[in-house]
């Protein structure tokens, strides 16, 4: 509904107000005329046959009077006695056939001429001969202060004869003035009343326009626009981006730019939501104030922005608008006394080179942001035509591996883990593999990243879970069982259920599960992932933090839960023998161990020589090629089953890779 609209039909609203209050008006003012008129004629009857009661009272001077015309001297006699009732002006005689035979009242006042008339209309006879009087209202004009009468008929009977009439005219100005007094006082009141309604209605009938006004004005401009930072929104920003397109003279003038705000979800976590919508914002406001003329932004989701530029022609100008943008984007934005700082990352595509239509330019904009993402924080890039090729066989990698979670393409496989106190094999880690048909075995260090980017990691974690659970329920010997699990189910939510309902239909003791997680997951929103990893010691299962030691915030995360077990990286492991400074760190990751009383297990363990450190240091478990490799679920059960002492491998040390879990 358009604005025009709505003031439509408020103005045919109040029309229609107006003319209902004008016709009640007009009804009031017909209805209290005939109520005066009502009234006049009850006071005229009223004081006419108070009059003729003398009439009445004297029968038989009234019979001879009607019966012979000539004795005036009676009618005379009567009609002084008559006169006593001030109000009667004048009256007449009638006889039975309608003719006037006697007039007696004021000096030149004239009755009205219609009398005969009334007296022989059949309304008249009818009252005559049901003995009724008949009553006229009159407007004489006459040269008296007579300024309304009525005239009164009354019809005489004796023994059921009608003898005739008696016409009285009754005075009524000084009773027509005080109704109409009356009556103009209650029609002014009336007019108030209806005035007051009629405003009231009409002040209704506006502010409910008003209001509609504004919430269609309020929808309009929210289905253009993002009402936390009042920038158009992506709907807006392709409408117009097209219609610029579509000017001849503006297709080699513009340049999209695709920003990101770097990390974002971490600024949120950290800082709350509140100070999140502050810098979102801010931005905002940046970004306007650097642009001019037909340039225009928009926030196009969480926090990602887009600018069109009319203004800005070719590469390098682009460029070093970018740059220029990015360094007024970087400084710091203040939200209650706290400076909160930020990265930026950002994509351009350029008309007409890299599309001729508004779908097309942003999506290579986006395509180059992407790109610029994976670069690290702080990078801008142009879209390039390569571009467009890794983005199909991306899109060909993810419905890959749609269809292989339905064709059932991933399989487990385990790598034991050896007790360095025992030399006893006392857990094995579920490492996940895809086998494609056609390309055979596919890197975890590749789809693993692409199913949580496409939170395909969320089915397939679900079902790496359940399958490594019902494994290590029918092993032989009742080892523990390591299953890592990845940011992106914490963010899904709901893993405290899917944990615990793996555990129930799969039979395994909750003690023998340990769940392995990343400081990435505690980045962002640690306080609901703590929550969560404390219903998962709540249901007896272990925590263990995999890659200790690789992120700037191991220490924090350590004290801020309580873990079961902590993973050294390999990479500290790798080089221990031959770096003295990582043969330090090792030592004391293991002695910090000891001290919060927590598990500490090696990975990457491929030489004697490193497992010998490692026994020496006080290391609980290890893990790595100098003991086992990745195996199939049938070989590892066969293993088990065979025996759990841990012997050195004799074949040639391979590279490990990087075996990625579910």
């Amino acid at each position: 509904m358009s604005i025009i609209s709505v003031r439509k039909r408020d103005i045919t609203a109040v029309a229609g107000l107006v003319m209902l209050a004008i016709a009640m008006l007009g009804v009031g003012i017909l209805t209290s005329q005939t109520v005066k008129e009502m009234q006049l004629m009850r006071d005229a009857e009223m004081t006419a046959l108070r009059w003729a009661k003398t009439f009445d009272d004297r029968r038989e001077d009234t019979w001879a009077l009607f019966r012979d015309r000539r004795q005036t001297v009676n009618a005379n006699s009567i009609g002084r006695k008559t006169q006593d009732v001030g109000r009667i002006i004048s009256y007449e005689l009638y006889d039975r056939t309608g003719q006037l035979f006697y007039s007696a009242g004021v000096a030149n006042w004239l009755p009205a001429k219609n009398v005969g008339a009334m007296l022989d209309s059949p309304v008249t006879r009818k009252h005559s001969e049901a003995g009724m009087p008949t009553t006229r209202l009159h407007r004489p004009g006459t040269t008296h202060d007579i300024s309304h009468y009525a005239s009164v008929a009354i019809p005489f009977h004796l023994a059921d004869e009608y003898l005739g009439s008696v016409v009285a005219f009754v005075d009524q100005s000084e009773q027509a003035s005080s109704l109409t007094y009356s009556f103009s006082i209650i029609a002014s009141a009336t007019v108030v009343l209806l005035l007051i309604s009629l405003a009231a209605a009409a002040y209704v009938v506006i502010s409910k326009g008003r209001e509609r006004t504004t919430a269609v004005a309020r929808v309009r401009y929210l289905s253009d626009h993002d009402e936390l930072t009042g920038l158009p929104n992506r709907q807006f920003f392709n409408n117009k981006l097209e219609e610029l397109l579509s000017e001849t003279a503006s297709k080699n003038k513009i340049s999209v730019i695709f920003i990101d705000i770097n990390r974002f979800k971490e600024i949120n976590g950290a800082h709350g939501h509140t100070a999140g919508d502050f810098v979102l914002r801010g931005v905002a406001e940046r970004i306007k104030s650097k642009i001019s003329g037909n340039d225009f932004a928009a926030r196009l989701g969480s926090n990602e922005f887009a600018i069109a530029l009319t203004s800005v022609q070719g590469p390098k100008k682009a460029a070093a608008f970018a740059s220029a943008l990015r360094d007024m984007l970087n400084a710091p934005y203040r939200v209650d006394g706290e400076e909160i700082s930020c990265t930026f990352s950002m994509g351009a595509a350029l008309a007409p080179s890299d599309g001729e239509d508004a779908a097309s330019l942003a999506h290579h904009a986006n395509l180059a942001l992407n790109r610029a993402k994976t670069e690290g924080p702080g990078a801008f890039k142009f879209f390039e035509h390569g571009m467009n090729v890794a983005f199909q066989r991306k899109r060909e990698r993810e419905q890959d591996m749609k269809n292989a979670i339905e064709r059932g393409e991933f399989e487990l496989h385990f790598q034991p883990q050896i007790s360095l106190e025992t030399n006893t094999i006392c857990g094995q880690e579920a490492l996940l593999r895809w086998q494609h048909p056609l390309h055979g075995k596919i890197s975890p260090a590749y789809f693993i990243p692409l199913a949580e980017e496409t939170e395909l990691i969320v089915p397939i974690g679900e079902w790496a879970l359940r399958c490594a659970c019902a494994e290590a329920a029918s092993w032989a010997e009742p080892l523990n069982v390591a299953v890592n699990l990845s940011p992106v189910q914490f963010k899904h939510g709901g893993v405290a259920s899917m944990v615990r309902k793996a555990l129930n239909d799969t039979g395994l003791h909750p003690g023998r599960l340990e769940l392995e997680i990343t400081e990435s997951i505690l980045i962002g929103d640690p306080e609901s992932v703590v929550a969560e990893l404390d219903k998962l010691r709540e249901l007896g299962v272990a925590i263990a933090m995999d890659d200790f030691g690789t992120g700037y915030s191991s220490l924090s995360y350590i004290s801020s839960f309580p873990f079961n077990k902590i993973k050294i990286d390999r990479a500290f492991i790798h080089a221990m023998t031959r770096d003295d400074a990582l043969n330090a760190i090792v030592k004391c990751i293991i002695a910090m161990g000891h001290s919060l009383d927590v598990v500490v297990t090696a990975e990457g363990v491929e030489t004697e020589e490193q497992a010998k450190m490692l026994r020496d240091y006080g290391c609980h478990q290890m893990q790595g090629f100098l003991y086992g490799y990745p195996m199939s679920a049938e070989d590892c059960a066969q293993q088990i089953a065979t025996s759990v002492v841990a012997k050195p491998l004799k074949t040639p040390r391979q590279k490990s890779g990087n075996a990625v879990a579910a």
